[in-house]
């Protein structure tokens, strides 16, 4: 999947709210699960999704605590410990993910954790691993802590990318508060570091490769998407713009606001961007490159476009996060919608069989999500959007993960597109 950075709002996990449900997290065992949209499953191969997990040693400051790796495979799951902590009000995010077959090392993970000191000031440190195969249980992970160029700066943008067969990774930089962004281009290992030139007028909030290039592009500002290429070099970045369909935001869906409001895979096998209106959406669906195709999206022509009914959506709704998976000829694609009354966030998930021509809803209410402890817990919702994934072995089956205060980590199955949900594991802590 992606590299993602969050919209800032009243229910964002990062900001002042969310450290309720930090506080809330001291307990022995599993917790703070879909805390944020990185912890979404990404796709890590074929039958395998990886996200990660809070282990908890019972009190919330014990020095212990760390992030526990979740590698989900069809029939089974992985829980991998790692050296990459999360301790007291820390907030640990999985805020770049890297995968691609054809390379030596096919995956890269990136590890934020955030503090925040006495006077307020944020604190980052990151936690950087590559390798060529994932662990498996009984394993330990080891993560090397890794810097800014800049001292006191935060990543702000990160993915990996190929140049033919030369293994890359662009990141960019910029002050806690904003200003001046800077970018780089390392090896996929992390050595190698150069500057990419000015003016930089990208974040490489999202990364995606052709195996040609990186392509980096950020939140909407407009009817199209901004692509900016890096070749692996110092060289100044290029710039691509692709236009939307030419009905983007036209009535009824003329009202929203949000910049996040879209997904382009990470090897460009299909993209999506929603637009939303009162109990009604439009969901656009591209398959391919975008930078390849000449021109704009356009509908009828080189894209797909269909109008959902998406009960509960409220125009004053932002829709962020926006993810898609693909298992064998479906496509899934689910979002949240945050409110803009403080009001639990709202989550919605659909297939199509026909790459956007059509899709039909999957509904989650079966599952036993937890409820909000807090007014301020938005996690049930990001269960339901973020904690599923598919494969298909024969079978498409739905996979879910929830974790429930009193409960532990559950592992639930669908073979039914949702309808019914079966316990497929209990998942055993890790020792320390």
């Amino acid at each position: 999947m992606n590299c993602y950075k969050f919209e800032e709002s009243f229910w964002d996990p990062k900001g002042t709210f969310g450290l309720f449900r930090i506080l809330a997290s001291a307990s022995n065992g599993y917790t703070n699960f879909m805390l944020n949209k990185y912890s979404a499953f990404r796709y890590a191969g074929t039958g395998m999704y990886i996200s990660y997990i809070r282990r908890n040693f019972g009190s919330s400051n014990d020095p212990r605590n760390r992030i526990d790796l979740i590698i989900a495979y069809e029939n089974s799951t992985d829980m991998i410990p790692t050296n990459v902590p999360m301790l007291g009000e820390q907030i640990t995010s999985m805020i770049g993910f890297g995968f691609n077959p054809i390379n030596s090392n096919s995956y890269s993970i990136l590890f934020e954790v955030k503090t925040v000191d006495s006077l307020g000031t944020s604190i980052y440190e990151y936690y950087y691993w590559n390798g060529s195969a994932l662990p498996r249980a009984g394993s330990k992970m080891t993560f090397t802590k890794i810097s800014p160029v800049i001292t006191a700066e935060k990543i702000v943008g990160f993915g990996t990318y190929n140049v033919g067969i030369t293994e890359k990774v662009v990141f960019c930089e910029e002050p806690t508060f904003g200003s001046t962004t800077t970018c780089y281009n390392v090896n996929n290992d992390f050595t190698n570091r150069v500057t990419i030139a000015g003016p930089i007028n990208t974040k490489c909030t999202y990364v995606m490769r052709n195996n040609a290039v990186g392509w980096c592009v950020d939140p909407l500002s407009g009817p199209s998407y901004s692509f900016y290429s890096t070749d692996g070099t110092a060289n100044v970045f290029g710039v691509q713009p692709v236009g939307l369909v030419a009905n983007y935001k036209t009535i009824p869906f003329d009202s929203f606001s949000g910049s996040y409001n879209f997904d382009i895979q990470s090897d460009f096998t299909q993209s999506h961007y929603i637009e939303h209106t009162n109990d009604s959406i439009r969901i656009t669906t591209t398959v391919g490159d975008l930078t390849s195709l000449g021109g704009p999206l356009t509908f009828p022509g080189n894209s797909n476009q269909s109008i959902v009914a998406a009960s509960g959506i409220l125009v004053t709704d932002v829709i962020n996060p926006v993810r898609s998976f693909n298992v064998g000829t479906s496509t899934f694609l689910a979002f949240v919608a945050i409110p803009s009354s403080i009001s639990a966030p709202s989550a919605y998930l659909y297939r199509t069989l026909n790459t956007g021509n059509s899709w039909e809803r999957i509904n989650l209410t079966g599952l036993d999500l937890p409820t909000p402890e807090f007014t301020e817990d938005q996690t049930p919702s990001y269960t339901s959007a973020l904690g599923v994934f598919g494969t298909n072995s024969g079978t498409e089956k739905l996979h879910v993960f929830i974790n429930k205060k009193g409960s532990g980590l559950r592992r639930y199955v669908s073979t039914n597109s949702g309808v019914s949900w079966t316990l497929q594991e209990t998942i055993q802590v890790t020792s320390e």
